[in-house]
């Protein structure tokens, strides 16, 4: 259903669309899409064993807690603002374990938020999320799922292929924000820069046999200056492009920071994704596109194949940290830094915890895995160096 639907989008524009619009069309174009077809079980969602592919933040209770650290953090720091009026606001909770176990932890400080509010773009999502949160919650202790049930919200957030993210109708709080995952689902422009400086941008067509396959053409204006922009910057940093190269460019980041930025009074955002800067991007031996394809817990790095089983995988790339950083030097409210996850959660005291635990923890049968998920967040190997944490600190302080 995805593919002829996608067909038909593809001759409805003139017989070739750009590779963002294609990625758009397979993640979110409609109900059968890969974000937004309706799923009878939890077997169905994207993510976790049984999925294709497994999030930092379902590795046990270490991320909840690192979160949770950064949400008391900033109620300690503002004494002057009432703690009650604190919110806290996730985008794409997943199937909502981590927001579960972020209010265990703080349920268990007595500081709960004033809300918890998740921005999800799927109904079917929401489904699941209340009841994985409900049953994590009454697992714990029954009266706190009761408790919790009354701030929790959900909103529903439309996209479309043009501007994306378009649902700007929430309030602002003060708090903290979560993005953990997100940009690297926003679709993405590839282009390709040549050493005459020509600058053509990747695209999909329908060949004679009814297939669909790549065709390049030349890049407008916008696409060009991008492209250009992150040329000087590898040569400021010592690169000198010589031969073709593939660029992944994302139109989306920028103004979906902006509108989550204005969002926020006061408090932390956290963004964090698999990504890199600038300066590993768009180095000598980077020439080939970021953008891959994860099915069953296989990554799937061949372009081409990101053709194949249109709807039914996911499509994601690296994201450009260095974008990020140039979009928060800009602002004037907030400072920023960015850290390797493994340094983000040790710097967020997980590795103090787990030694006020390890007694605990050795006299239980959770020890094993708990260690386990701990080494993989932290590990060189696993996800500590590949996931980037941008922490913002947004100074501008009013109430909610």
């Amino acid at each position: 259903m995805v593919l002829q639907n996608l067909k038909n989008f593809i001759k409805k524009k003139g017989g070739w669309i750009p590779f963002d619009s294609f990625m758009f069309e397979c993640l979110y174009g409609n109900d059968d899409s890969y974000y937004m077809r309706k799923n009878t079980s939890l077997s169905g969602l994207p993510f976790g064993p049984s999925g294709d592919y497994v999030t930092s933040a379902s590795l046990g209770h270490w991320m909840a807690k690192a979160y949770a650290h950064s949400y008391a953090r900033i109620i300690s720091k503002t004494p002057s603002i009432d703690k009650e009026v604190f919110a806290i606001r996730e985008y794409g909770p997943g199937n909502g374990e981590l927001a579960a176990k972020i209010l265990i932890e703080l349920f268990d400080q007595d500081i709960p938020p004033k809300k918890y509010e998740m921005l999800e773009i799927s109904q079917s999502f929401i489904e699941f999320q209340k009841n994985k949160i409900a049953d994590i919650l009454k697992q714990h202790d029954e009266s706190l799922y009761l408790r919790a049930n009354k701030i929790l919200e959900w909103k529903l957030v439309e996209v479309d292929c043009e501007e994306f993210a378009t649902n700007t109708d929430i309030d602002p709080i003060n708090g903290l924000v979560i993005a953990n995952e997100i940009i690297d689902s926003f679709p993405v422009k590839v282009a390709l820069w040549q050493p005459t400086n020509e600058i053509l941008e990747l695209g999909i067509r329908i060949n004679d046999e009814g297939d669909l396959e790549f065709q390049n053409r030349l890049a407008d204006d916008k696409l060009i200056e991008k492209v250009l922009h992150r040329k000087n910057q590898a040569k400021q940093n010592g690169h000198f492009w010589t031969t073709p190269r593939m660029l992944d460019i994302c139109l989306h980041t920028e103004r979906w920071l902006k509108i989550l930025m204005s969002k926020l009074n006061y408090g932390e955002l956290i963004i964090s994704d698999y990504g890199l800067e600038r300066y590993e991007l768009d180095s000598d031996n980077r020439i080939e596109s970021n953008v891959t394809a994860f099915f069953k817990h296989t990554q799937i790095s061949k372009l081409n194949e990101c053709l194949k089983n249109v709807g039914g995988q996911d499509l994601t790339y690296l994201v450009d940290f260095s974008q990020l950083s140039e979009f928060f030097l800009d602002q004037h409210d907030c400072y920023f830094n960015l850290k390797s996850q493994a340094a983000w959660l040790i710097d967020s005291g997980v590795l103090d915890q787990f030694a006020r635990n390890q007694d605990f923890l050795s006299k239980s049968h959770q020890m094993i895995e708990e260690v386990g998920n701990l080494q993989k967040l932290l590990s060189d190997n696993e996800m500590g160096q590949s996931f980037l944490f941008c922490h913002v600190f947004k100074k501008n302080s009013s109430a909610a």
